[in-house]
């Protein structure tokens, strides 16, 4: 797939560049903490003493919150 000159970002047709460098690294970070939270998550379902719980309410709770700040800022 072919990426923009100006932003790297992958070319597609409605790409538009992002307006800042500070927005390319919360998408860069947002990402991050979804990959912490699933490997959470992954971590509790493998827990062999039950102990985490409690985790799989916070997980989903961050994971809503990260889709919900994502369509925030899309807007």
């Amino acid at each position: 797939m072919a990426t923009c000159p100006r932003c790297k970002g992958h070319l597609t047709e409605n790409h538009r560049c992002p307006r800042s460098p500070a927005r390319k690294v919360f998408e860069v970070t947002l990402a991050a903490l979804g990959g912490a939270f699933a490997a959470l998550l992954v971590m509790s379902l493998v827990d062999p003493h039950g102990q985490s719980s409690f985790d799989g309410a916070i997980l989903v709770g961050g994971a809503l919150a990260g889709v919900g700040l994502d369509r925030w800022f899309r807007n």
